[in-house]
C-alpha cells in the first residue's frame, strides 16, 4: 500500500481542473457578452432619446413657424419674428406691437403698452402668490 497518487487519479484531477477552467472561461465570456449587450442597450436608449428630442424640436419649430410672422417694427424698423394673434415687444426700441391672426402688425399707443405691461404684471403676481 502506497500513499502516492496513481496516474489515473492524476488524470481525473487534471480533467476536473480543465473542466473548472473551461466553466470559468465560459462564465467570464457570458458576463462579457451580457455587459456588452447592456452597454449596447444603453447606447440605443440614448440614441432613441436623442431622436425623440430632435423630432420634438422639429415639431416645435414647425409650430412656431406656422404661428409666427416676420415683421418690421413700425417705430424703429428692426426686423422681428412675432407670434400671430399676440402682443410682442420690440427688443430694440421697446414698442408694443399687436400682431393679428393674419400677421398684420400695428404699434400700440404708450397708454395701451402700459396697460399690457400692468396686466401681465398682475397675472404674474397672482400666479406667484
Amino acid at each position: 500500500m502506497g500513499f502516492g497518487i496513481d496516474i489515473g487519479d492524476l488524470i481525473n484531477i487534471g480533467l476536473q481542473i480543465a473542466r473548472s477552467v473551461e466553466a470559468r472561461d465560459e462564465l467570464l465570456a457570458s458576463q462579457a457578452k451580457a455587459e456588452a449587450a447592456r452597454k449596447e442597450a444603453e447606447r440605443q436608449k440614448h440614441v432613441a432619446a436623442a431622436e425623440a428630442k430632435a423630432l420634438e424640436n422639429r415639431k416645435l419649430a414647425e409650430k412656431i413657424a406656422k404661428e409666427s410672422v416676420a415683421i418690421s417694427c413700425q417705430s424703429c424698423g428692426a426686423h422681428l419674428a412675432c407670434r400671430k394673434n399676440s402682443i410682442s415687444f420690440c427688443e430694440f426700441c421697446g414698442s408694443a406691437i399687436r400682431v393679428t391672426a393674419e400677421g398684420k402688425a400695428s404699434v400700440l399707443s404708450p397708454e395701451a403698452r402700459k396697460a399690457v405691461i400692468d396686466r401681465a404684471r398682475a397675472e404674474h403676481d397672482k400666479k406667484n402668490q
